[in-house]
C-alpha cells in the first residue's frame, strides 16, 4: 500500500503549471487545481487510489491544512452513504473534499467538518473520489476511515454540530499559542 501511494503523491499548487520532479526518491507532481483534480479522477477511474495533500481549514481538526494528506479511491456512485467523506466538483472549476450529510436519491448535501454552517450540493456523478484513510501529523501510518478511530471520531463530530462553534474557537486559540 506504501509503495502506491508513494506513487501517486501528488502536491497541489493553484498557480504553478505542471512540473514534475524527484523529493526523498519519490516522484512528486505540481499541477495546477484543475489539472490535479483531472488527474485524480483520471486515476481513480483506472481502479487506483491517490495520497492528496489537504489544502484548506474546512475539514478540521482531525485533518488540517498542510499537515496531511487524504487517501482517495475509487467508489461505486450508489453506495455513497452520509459519514463518507468525497472529493467532488461542486462549482466550476471548485473542488472540496467534505462529508456528505445527506444523501436524497441522486443529490448529495456537504459540510466540512471544520464548518459550523453552509452546506454544498452535488450529484452522485460530480464526485471524482472518496476518501478511504487519512496520513495525519507526518506519520507513515494511515488512519482508515473503516478503522476504530475515524468511526469513532465521526459519530461525535457529526452529532456536535451545535456546539462545533466553541470547539473550534479552543483549538484555533491552542493552535496559535502553541506556534508562540
Amino acid at each position: 500500500m506504501r509503495k502506491i501511494l508513494d506513487r501517486f503523491r501528488l502536491w497541489l499548487h493553484a498557480h504553478d503549471e505542471g512540473v514534475c520532479e524527484r523529493q526523498q526518491g519519490a516522484r512528486v507532481m505540481e499541477l495546477p487545481n484543475h489539472a490535479l483534480m483531472e488527474t485524480v479522477r483520471t486515476l481513480t477511474a483506472q481502479g487506483r487510489q491517490t495520497l492528496l495533500p489537504i489544502r484548506g481549514y474546512s475539514m478540521r481538526i482531525f485533518v488540517e491544512h498542510n499537515r496531511d494528506k487524504a487517501v482517495l479511491a475509487p467508489f461505486e456512485p450508489a453506495r455513497l452513504k452520509p459519514g463518507d467523506v468525497v472529493l467532488t466538483w461542486v462549482t466550476e472549476g471548485y473542488y472540496v473534499l467534505h462529508r456528505i450529510v445527506r444523501a436524497e436519491g441522486d443529490l448529495l448535501t456537504l459540510m466540512g467538518d471544520g464548518n459550523i454552517r453552509g452546506t454544498e450540493h452535488c450529484k452522485r456523478s460530480d464526485v471524482i473520489a472518496k476518501a478511504i484513510g487519512f496520513v495525519r501529523k507526518g506519520r507513515n501510518e494511515t488512519d482508515w476511515t473503516t478503522g476504530w478511530k475515524w468511526t469513532v471520531y465521526s459519530w461525535i463530530w457529526t452529532r456536535m454540530l451545535p456546539l462545533r462553534r466553541w470547539l473550534l474557537l479552543v483549538w484555533r486559540v491552542k493552535q496559535r499559542l502553541c506556534a508562540q
